[in-house]
């Protein structure tokens, strides 16, 4: 069996495998797109030095002139381009660096907390015996329950008077007759027509015997908003209870430990939540940087693409083509050398070509790998299977399964429906008398908030929202 955390720094150890590996990749190809502006830049050299055997003095000059501008130009925006480099390598150093710091950190607080949970856990039962006969401790269980039956009772009645106000008010709101008197106002202090129509208003009443009515619909829709305001008062009550006895719970594991474990796991908490938002947003910052270096490798920045195209440029024309088939149609000692230079230049700019696309395709088949792994590993923080009571019964989620989805044999979708099919709540010792259903222990040891169902497990909560929210009284039909 696996723990969460167990599972999951498993699989951030296999992220951070392919954010080095993406990076070294990078890296190799931004050496090969190097060399190949400085193969480019050697080709228009020796073109050069084959034009002295076979132009005039003038072609010679031109043919200098547009080498020699191309090459300081590219020269000069690769330069500039090492620079930015540099700086967003710097960057990237500096924030992994920072981000190592922050893992460190959170390891060290996830297993200071772990060894409390532990603590916890093994004092459970002990402090099941105390307060097995600790009469103020009973006596609050006892206060505690009856609160909650209360609460419940009362949130079932405001829901049913929800129902009612529903079902019956349907006969009332399709009385058009109704209607009309009851958003006059009519038979209240606030009506104040005169005259004929408040003959005609009357002698309408009369007919639909609206009085009546009037007061059946005005207790029907005003019942399930007193009700609410009760059920919750009731559940506030029954939260304050549920708190005392968690204090008294909470208590006794504190004299069972000799210090309070379970404020030192809550506040270890506090600081992992802490802890991930920092490393989310450093992430983010990280992720911005890489894309930026990860351009450069490829040869997509501008700089690079600005350069080439000088090179190429340069490189291209019917000069260099002439020059080419005559040292071609009638080679001499002297320019045979070059021309074997020429083409073994040429032959290694095209090898370099090839390993830059072959190596482009193998980044983006790990960036894909990467993306699925990192979200992976978001979904498990979200679901919460990194919590102290977070088990996995299939061991291969952290090895052969996990290989699998590194080396993209698996998807994240199946490697995350085997996940899901293994993991296992399991729960704490004890529970037989204090922390009832694990009301007051830390949440990340299965303890739940008030507000979630609370202690008993009666799924009360304090608020509004009694039937999914919202009625109306009065008008508004």
């Amino acid at each position: 069996m696996l723990t969460g955390r167990q599972t999951l720094a498993s699989i951030d150890a296999a992220l951070n495998d392919l954010r080095r590996e993406e990076a070294e990749l990078g890296t190799r190809i931004e050496r090969a797109t190097r060399s190949f502006a400085d193969f480019q830049t050697r080709k228009g050299e020796a073109y050069k030095d084959l034009a002295r055997f076979r132009l005039d003095t003038q072609s010679i000059e031109t043919l200098d002139i547009r080498l020699d501008s191309a090459a300081r130009e590219a020269r000069r925006l690769l330069d500039k381009r090492s620079a930015d480099l540099k700086v967003l390598t710097e960057t990237l150093r500096e924030r992994e660096t920072e981000r190592a710091q922050l893992d460190a950190e959170r390891e060290a607080i996830i297993t200071a907390q772990t060894d409390a949970e532990d603590r916890v856990d093994s004092l459970l039962e002990a402090v099941d015996d105390a307060l097995d006969g600790d009469t103020a401790f009973l006596a609050q269980r006892d206060i505690a329950l009856n609160a909650q039956k209360t609460a419940e009772a009362t949130a079932s009645k405001a829901q049913t008077a929800i129902q009612d106000q529903a079902e019956k008010g349907k006969a009332y709101e399709d009385d058009a007759l109704f209607v009309y008197l009851w958003q006059r106002g009519f038979g209240t202090p606030d009506y104040n027509h005169l005259g004929l129509t408040r003959a005609l208003d009357r002698w309408v009443a009369g007919i639909i015997d609206f009085h009546d009515a009037r007061a059946n619909y005005a207790m029907l829709t005003s019942l399930p908003e007193r009700l609410q305001s009760h059920a919750e008062r009731c559940a506030e009550q029954a939260e304050e209870e549920a708190a005392r006895l968690d204090a008294l719970s909470r208590s006794a594991m504190e004299t069972a430990a000799g210090e309070d474990l379970i404020g030192k796991i809550e506040t270890y908490n506090a600081q992992v939540a802490d802890y991930d938002s920092r490393v989310d947003a450093l992430d983010k910052a990280i992720e911005t940087v890489a894309q930026a270096i990860k351009d450069f490798s490829t040869g997509d920045d501008a700089d690079y693409q600005k350069a080439e195209e000088h090179l190429a440029t340069s490189l291209r024309g019917d000069d260099l083509d002439e020059l080419w088939r005559e040292a071609l149609a009638t080679p001499s000692p002297e320019d045979e050398k070059i021309v074997r230079q020429i083409e073994d230049l040429s032959g290694r700019m095209e090898a370099l070509t090839r390993e830059i696309r072959q190596d482009r395709e193998l980044q983006r088949d790990i960036s894909a790998r990467r993306s699925q792994l990192a979200d992976v590993s978001t979904r498990f923080r979200s679901k919460g299977y990194d919590r102290w009571e977070s088990t996995f019964s299939d061991n291969s989620l952290a090895t052969v399964l996990l290989g699998e989805l590194v080396k993209g044999g698996l998807d994240a979708a199946e490697y995350w429906a085997r996940a899901e099919r293994s993991h296992k709540w399991r729960k704490p010792r004890g529970g037989r008398v204090g922390f009832p259903k694990g009301s007051g222990l830390p949440t990340s040891m299965g303890g739940r908030s008030r507000s979630s169902g609370g202690f008993g497990g009666g799924g009360f909560s304090s608020g509004g929202g009694f039937g999914g929210g919202g009625f109306t009284t009065g008008g508004g039909f």
